[in-house]
Formats: C-alpha cells, sequence, structure tokens
C-alpha cells in the first residue's frame, strides 16, 4: 500500500504536464502565474504633502470619502482637483475630474493658484474640471442617478466631487421625509458608481455646525464612506481628525499654517 505522500506524488506527476521545468529537471510554479509589476497595483491620489499623505495614505479607485466641519474641506478637495490631473509618478492619476458643486463654493481663482504650485497650466487644469452646478437636492439626484455615469465613461474621469451634498437635501423648505429619501437615493447610486467605473468619490460639508436633521443624514453617510474625517479650524490651526479608515488608526492632524505646500504639522492619536 502507497503511502499518503507517494500518493500525492502520483497525482503531482499526472498534473506535471501544466507546470514547468527548470534546467536540472525540477518542476517550479505552474505557467498561470505571472510576474507581479507596478502595473499589478492600482495608483493612488496623494495631496503631495507628507503630513496629509501619511494621515490618509492616499485615496484609491473605488473609495468613498467623507470631509466636513469647515470651509477648509473646500480647499482639500480643490488641491486634489488639480493634483488629480498630475501623472502617477508624481502622486496624482492623469485623470479629468467632475465637479458636482452643491454650493455655488467653485472657486476657479484659488484652483488657478494651486495649478501653478503643482507646476501646471490654470486654463489646462479647469478645462480638465467638468462642473455641473446643482441649486436643489432633486437637481443633484437626477444627475447623479441618471447622468453619472455616463459622464465618467464618456470622460474616463477618476475623481468625482460633491460639495455641501448633505447641506442640499436639508432645505428648510424641503420636507425631512423627502430630503431623507432624496439623499439616499443619491448616495446609493453614487456609491455604485464610483464602485463601477473605479472612480474615487470625495464629499465635502463646509458647515461648521449641523442642525439635528443633517445630523441624522450624516450618519448614513458615514456608515456608506469608508474614509471620514472631521476638519476644523482655530485661529491659525487646521485639525483634521481621521475618524474613519479602512486600514489607519484614528488620529489628529493639526496644521499650523494654511493647507498648501511646505505645511508645519505635527500629529497625535485621537
Amino acid at each position: 500500500m502507497r503511502s499518503t505522500s507517494q500518493k500525492n506524488y502520483a497525482c503531482f506527476k499526472e498534473g506535471e504536464s501544466e507546470m514547468r521545468r527548470d534546467s536540472h529537471g525540477r518542476v517550479g510554479l505552474p505557467i498561470c502565474f505571472t510576474p507581479v509589476t507596478l502595473d499589478s497595483f492600482p495608483s493612488r491620489l496623494y495631496f503631495g504633502d507628507e503630513s496629509l499623505d501619511s494621515l490618509f495614505q492616499g485615496f484609491r479607485p473605488k473609495q468613498m470619502v467623507y470631509l466636513y466641519g469647515s470651509e477648509r474641506c473646500l480647499h482639500l478637495a480643490e488641491i486634489l482637483c488639480v493634483r488629480m490631473q498630475l501623472p502617477s509618478n508624481k502622486g496624482g492619476m492623469n485623470s479629468r475630474v467632475i465637479f458636482l458643486d452643491g454650493g455655488c463654493s467653485f472657486d476657479p481663482f484659488n484652483l488657478g493658484n494651486i495649478s501653478r504650485q503643482n507646476g501646471l497650466d490654470r486654463s489646462a487644469v479647469l478645462r480638465n474640471i467638468l462642473l455641473s452646478r446643482a441649486f436643489t437636492c432633486f437637481q443633484m439626484t437626477d444627475f447623479i442617478e441618471s447622468k453619472l455615469e455616463e459622464t465618467l465613461e464618456d470622460t474616463d474621469s477618476k475623481l468625482v466631487v460633491v460639495s455641501d451634498f448633505p447641506s442640499l437635501y436639508c432645505d428648510k423648505d424641503l420636507e425631512e421625509d423627502i430630503g431623507r429619501e432624496q439623499f439616499c437615493r443619491a448616495l446609493l447610486s453614487l456609491a455604485t458608481t464610483v464602485k463601477s467605473r473605479d472612480a474615487i468619490a470625495l464629499i465635502t460639508d463646509s458647515k461648521e455646525e449641523s442642525p439635528s436633521r443633517m445630523r441624522r443624514l450624516e450618519s448614513l453617510l458615514k456608515r456608506r464612506c469608508g474614509i471620514t474625517a472631521k476638519v476644523a479650524m482655530q485661529d491659525s490651526v487646521t485639525r483634521i481628525t481621521l475618524e474613519k479608515h479602512p486600514s489607519v488608526p484614528s488620529r489628529r492632524l493639526n496644521l499650523s499654517t494654511a493647507v498648501d505646500m511646505g505645511l508645519e504639522s505635527f500629529s497625535e492619536a485621537v
């Protein structure tokens, strides 16, 4: 009777035709194995600042990111809109950007300054940002549900920025149940679309204080997003508290100057 090892060897020999042999006749790895290259791993989007990139570890395709708590969230989003257009070896993804402006807060002049800091032409950067303004939650939901996926496909964009997303669904003239229903539809469609198109969704809200109605929508948003951070401003300090991340523990980053290249900062555990 053959031992177990002999049986295994016999089975191995039967499938040997699918294996490779080296110069000494030894069986190597199956032919289906392929060498690992840099292209095997998806590129990430970086701020280009050591402190911020250490905190967030870069943003990957299919991720949902939520920044809230002050106007500084919009500035961080604008930095990423510019850097997204850089090649991967400079921290970008060589891609156009879709900017869904829910708060009429898009600032082309600020984007021009950031473009110069990154060695890019302001006009070229603005041409690569596709802007859509929504004045009501119904307009925002309709675009996300019916036009976003097609726009991503047609332009091959890999970043979708949605500014003041929760606030738009908390208008005082809008019944809360209707606002919540529209918000849930838009959020589900946004998550489904960016995952299917290998894109990144960056959602911002610039309000420093959230009413109870908005906090209820925020709780849904935070559960859906893989990365959430609160961005608060106090005097000359911007404090970023990382609340949720798939691979980084919660911690806090204090920026002692305006968010820009060459920041002075220090981090601490939360």
